[in-house]
């Protein structure tokens, strides 16, 4: 009887064990990586979504606005935007360290990648001259050598893009257009007018959608992926400025920088369905639909808003140091997820 007894005991622990072992686990496979851009200080500030604690900050180039990642190469690409640097930096995940800095056009804003074909994208957004933006290009990146292999040309003041369907969206920001390039052979194939200034972009791959912020108009300009034609545009507020999309929970996240709100839409009837307060000129947006979580990097109070999707309510705030060298404010821009 002692012996059973002491049996169904040790039963009882290794079950505990193992479930709290599998807790464990599981708490590590969700967690992840934060990348944010602050612009005013050169640097990358890289946060544990299981603390919600800066681990990392990086240094790369001057005013860093756009980052993308390429998750299987494990790398990052931070674009610099200010005129004298206009470079990317290209960081090693595992390492958190720049391996390449690649010159592209003046004042770039944002990057794609299309890792199939080794190529990325950088948007030459801005160069004034007599008083008008001269730029109008992409720079075209061989991704295994880090050079610019060649330019496209779209409309002026390229600012954000993203790739759906091998076709690469692309708003225009000078010229009031979204150009639509072939990633294939990229070739110019539809340019897309729209009501006023565009910046962000996101997709929708299983509804076929392009999202486009439509800054001066408060507007978010829905684009069929298809037949390249807008279908529809939604009221969200003064100065939209960049989206992201969640397809498991049909969200669109629209940061509106002079409302310091986090529009929320239903991608399935284009509708706005709420709005958050996220913190002052909210910028950057990534959500993490995994995790039921978005992220806003507030350029004015230097910090990450953290929002529980599934309640739209903001559950954290991390706070944004400036470097120690500098005297200016982070101010953070872009954000990136891994």
């Amino acid at each position: 009887m002692i012996k059973s007894t002491n049996l169904i005991i040790i039963v009882i622990v290794v079950s505990v064990l193992a479930l709290f072992t599998l807790s464990e686990f599981n708490a590590y496979a969700a967690s992840k990586r934060v990348y944010v851009t602050n612009a005013g200080n050169g640097t990358v500030s890289i946060i544990d979504t299981s603390t919600n604690k800066v681990v990392n900050t990086i240094r790369v180039g001057v005013w860093p606005s756009g980052i993308t990642i390429d998750p299987a190469a494990k790398k990052a690409y931070i674009v610099n935007s200010n005129e004298g640097d206009s470079t990317v930096s290209v960081i090693d995940i595992d390492s958190n360290s720049i391996i390449a800095s690649i010159k592209v056009g003046i004042g770039p804003m944002s990057m794609a990648l299309n890792p199939g074909a080794g190529i990325g994208y950088a948007a030459d957004t801005e160069h004034i001259v007599n008083g008008k933006n001269v730029n109008k290009t992409l720079s075209v990146i061989d991704l295994k050598t880090n050079t610019v292999k060649g330019k496209i040309e779209v409309g002026v003041g390229p600012f954000d893009m993203k790739i759906i369907d091998n076709k690469l969206f692309v708003a225009n920001s000078g010229d009031w257009t979204v150009s639509v390039v072939n990633a294939t052979d990229n070739k110019l194939m539809d340019t897309i007018k729209v009501v006023d200034t565009p910046l962000g972009v996101a997709v929708d791959q299983s509804k076929k959608k392009v999202y486009v912020a439509i800054h001066g108009k408060g507007k978010v300009s829905v684009i069929d992926a298809k037949s390249n034609k807008e279908i529809t545009t939604i009221d969200v507020g003064k100065t939209a400025w960049y989206i992201a999309t969640d397809p498991v929970k049909n969200r669109a996240y629209v940061t509106i920088r002079e409302e310091n709100t986090l529009v929320v839409i239903d991608t399935n009837s284009d509708k706005v369905i709420e709005r958050i307060n996220v913190g002052k000129e909210p910028i950057g947006v990534a959500v993490d639909p995994e995790n039921n979580r978005a992220y806003v990097a507030n350029h004015g109070d230097v910090s990450l808003a953290i929002i529980d999707t599934t309640t739209n309510k903001v559950i954290d705030s991390v706070k944004l140091s400036p470097a120690t060298d500098s005297t200016y404010s982070g101010s953070p821009w872009g954000v990136a997820l891994y």
